[in-house]
């Protein structure tokens, strides 16, 4: 999967914001706030990537027990999918 173009990741004040920056993005998507989790997955989102690419960069990267990171993850791409975001290309 991949993450569709049209989108900025932006750190300000502490807080992820995915931007929308032209008109790739999809119609009526405002700026949507991310966690620091969320915004390392749209991160690695940026590359072509699978599920268990993404289920063990975040093993890796955060102190989490595998079986809550990969519902989380379920959870994170599910909603990315509604939110027409990403592409199941991989």
């Amino acid at each position: 999967m991949i993450a569709k173009t049209g989108f900025l990741l932006r750190n300000v004040a502490g807080e992820y914001l995915l931007m929308p920056v032209d008109q790739t993005a999809p119609k009526g998507k405002g700026a949507i706030l991310l966690n620091r989790i969320s915004a390392f997955v749209w991160e690695k989102l940026q590359s072509p990537v699978s599920r268990e690419e993404l289920l063990k960069a975040l093993l890796e990267q955060f102190d989490v027990a595998e079986e809550i990171a990969d519902e989380d993850l379920t959870e994170l791409l599910d909603r990315f999918r509604e939110l027409d975001l990403i592409e199941d290309s991989i």
